[in-house]
């Protein structure tokens, strides 16, 4: 099941990147006019196109990071620096990506809400995870120290 649970997650890691890198790519294919959801979006075209980008280097730091993440997991590596390190980055990108999608709300599409909310929750629930990560790892270097 472990093993199961570890190609998931690669699978949804890789099928994410390309998926973004897809967003990348069409993003200025199909042009703002035809994606956005408010009126006169095409007025902030610049703005939306760049924040829009951001968030999407944003993911794909995040999407990289995760990848690294899992590598550790496969080689039985949990409680770790390197673990938590990552953990964090993945939050700080998740913050960061649910606050820039704030604005992407009042001059591109309405949706934005929605997904700057999940990114700013999920950010925090991470953010949560890597500090009992961290703590964990403390304690078990403290363990492996008294042994």
């Amino acid at each position: 099941m472990k093993r199961f649970s570890l190609i998931l997650s690669y699978t949804f890691c890789a099928v994410g990147f390309l998926t973004t890198l897809g967003m990348c790519i069409a993003f200025p294919i199909l042009g703002v006019g035809k994606i956005a959801t408010v009126p006169n979006a095409v007025r902030f075209s610049a703005l939306s196109y760049l924040l829009s980008y951001l968030i999407l280097m944003l993911v794909l730091g995040s999407d990289v990071c995760l990848f690294r993440l899992l590598n550790s997991i496969s080689k039985e590596r949990f409680f770790t620096d390197r673990s938590v390190k990552l953990l964090s980055v993945i939050s700080r990108a998740s913050l960061a990506s649910g606050i820039l999608a704030i604005p992407l709300f009042f001059v591109f599409i309405r949706e934005a809400l929605f997904i700057s909310f999940v990114a700013l929750f999920l950010g925090s629930v991470l953010s949560v995870v890597a500090e009992v990560i961290r703590k964990a790892n403390e304690i078990k270097e403290e363990n492996d120290a008294t042994i």
